[in-house]
């Protein structure tokens, strides 16, 4: 996964840092995340399972 294949949580900014990332066979899951550039550096901030 590239850190950047993630939405930006913010829609007025969509370079901002913190992304979101939908996965599984029918994205049931969310995962929220911050890319640090400069640190070359990405902190997972919340993971999120819908599915049964």
């Amino acid at each position: 996964m590239a850190p950047r294949s993630g939405k930006s949580l913010n829609k007025n900014n969509p370079n901002a840092n913190i992304l979101t990332l939908a996965f599984g066979p029918e994205k049931q899951g969310m995962v929220t995340y911050m890319v640090l550039e400069d640190r070359r550096h990405v902190e997972i901030l919340k993971v999120m399972w819908l599915g049964l």
